[in-house]
């Protein structure tokens, strides 16, 4: 990539403010900085907004999002049934309302959520994807990057971004966009790479959450709870997705592959989630 296309990282860390960063990860002319105080880490040079613009492409689209069938078919409702479990993660703190998908991607998602009763929004600055969302979903969706759209203040119940929080070039301003429109009582549900996970840990030149240079940030579970606090969020419910890369090695064992996802649970995976609720406005921290 030419040095036009490319930027760098805030000088200090957008958490701790600290400005000591030890490479942690690189490959080709990428490399994830981890900010030696607090442990975030960071893409440090970076695409520039221009050129992530382009990068995120009809092609992205096709090898990243997981397409369904023709709505009322049998493979749309299979499709619909895998964001179940995204729902039973926030369902019993808010079982109706309205619900803003950032990064909704293709948006089934959002379809999901709308069979069980929500009021359904979402935002995405890939045009690809938000119109495969309108055509191909009928959704309400707006296109374009966090800090540029216009949607009303304290409008939506739950907030949600499934991976997502890593493309954003400022996690801490996207969080507190966010805090604007969530209502007082409202939720933020945040899905990410986790960094210090096993599958992190055992395939690490290979593991699919680096994903470069399309991910700006590398979270670990400490580093996401210590921003979302910053922001004035307090996380009410977390989870590990199991370890693929230990039901992968277990499943060809005699007698321990019938158990390979069991044991699975008992390790961290390629990504954790939260559930956070904003604390009092008076102890939120602008961003």
């Amino acid at each position: 990539m030419q040095p036009d296309q490319l930027e760098r990282a805030p000088q200090s860390c957008i958490l701790c403010s600290g400005e000591k960063r030890s490479i942690l990860f690189q490959k080709g002319e990428w490399q994830v900085r981890v900010c030696d105080a607090c442990g975030l880490g960071v893409l440090d040079p970076r695409p520039s907004a221009e050129t992530l613009d382009r990068l995120y492409s009809q092609e992205y689209c096709e090898e990243h999002f997981v397409e369904g069938g023709e709505p009322g078919s049998a493979a749309f409702a299979k499709r619909i049934s895998l964001e179940d479990h995204r729902i039973r993660f926030f369902r019993k703190f808010k079982k109706q309302g309205r619900v803003l998908d950032i990064g909704c991607g293709y948006g089934y998602f959002l379809a999901a959520c709308r069979e069980k009763g929500y009021l359904v929004h979402g935002l995405d600055f890939s045009e690809w994807a938000v119109r495969h969302a309108r055509e191909r979903l009928a959704l309400d969706i707006t296109v374009g990057p966090m800090d540029q759209v216009d949607l009303a203040e304290h409008s939506f119940d739950v907030v949600t971004m499934w991976h997502c929080l890593e493309h954003t070039p400022d996690p801490a301003a996207a969080l507190g966009q966010i805090r604007r429109w969530l209502k007082p009582d409202g939720l933020l549900v945040v899905d990410v790479p986790n960094r210090q996970g096993t599958d992190a840990r055992k395939t690490w030149d290979d593991w699919v959450g680096w994903s470069l240079p399309y991910h700006l940030y590398h979270f670990t579970p400490d580093s996401l709870a210590q921003l979302l606090a910053q922001q004035g969020f307090t996380v009410i419910r977390s989870k590990n997705y199991h370890s693929e890369s230990v039901k992968a090695a277990l499943r060809p064992i005699p007698v321990l592959g019938l158990f390979a996802r069991l044991v699975a649970k008992m390790y961290s995976g390629h990504s954790f989630a939260v559930v956070a609720k904003m604390e009092a406005a008076q102890k939120a921290v602008s961003p």
